[in-house]
């Protein structure tokens, strides 16, 4: 069954709620951050960021991006939004309950040829302390496996294990457990930092 989750009506700008080296994370609150989040999939051109990538490649991820902002838009949803320097590198999307079902992450440089260091794995450091605080028993996801990386095993080295095998993805899932033990081994990696939540206007402080 579903948690309660009710959207802040009265709040409508994003709470910066953590940092993590160069690395920020924010909270989407409300429509001035779905307004400022619909723009994204035009203002990054994976073509232009990351060389050496077919063409299918490149629409896959863009298609991904695509996909990350329409489950932005479900209020139901958690979204964090991930951000270096002030540019926007990654998003993640996912509904809190007890099985929390993992709508979509991506990631994607900001400077020619060169991804974000742990950007990913800060996307997924956040999503295991929130599914930690409402006591989850599951985490589930879909890899896609036709896209410009191998997915399937960069969330096996995350605790996800395969459950089944589709045409273009691999249902995976990882336990309570195993995410206990996935934040010690990240918590080695990552320099999270909670911040005092201030709420900002994402199309005011980021380019």
């Amino acid at each position: 069954m579903k948690i309660e989750h009710t959207p802040n009506q009265t709040n409508f700008k994003a709470l910066h709620i953590a940092k993590c080296g160069d690395l920020d994370i924010y909270k989407l609150c409300g429509r001035n951050d779905f307004n400022y989040i619909k723009t994204l999939p035009q203002k990054i051109k994976t073509e232009t960021l990351m060389p050496n990538l077919t063409k299918d490649e490149y629409s896959r991820w863009n298609e991904m991006v695509q996909y990350a902002v329409d489950n932005a838009l479900h209020q139901e949803n958690i979204t964090y939004i991930e951000t270096i320097n002030n540019r926007p590198c990654g998003i993640i999307t996912f509904f809190p309950d007890k099985i929390t079902e993992l709508d979509c992450i991506c990631t994607w440089p900001v400077e020619f040829g060169k991804k974000v260091k742990l950007a990913g794995k800060t996307l997924f450091y956040q999503l295991f302390k929130d599914f930690q605080k409402y006591k989850g028993k599951k985490i589930k996801l879909e890899a896609i496996t036709n896209g410009p990386y191998d997915t399937v095993k960069k969330y096996e080295r995350l605790g996800f294990k395969q459950i089944d095998v589709l045409p273009t993805k691999v249902k995976m899932e990882t336990s309570a457990q195993k995410v206990k033990e996935t934040l010690e081994e990240l918590s080695q990696l990552i320099n999270y930092k909670a911040v005092e939540e201030e709420s900002v206007n994402l199309s005011h402080i980021l380019e």
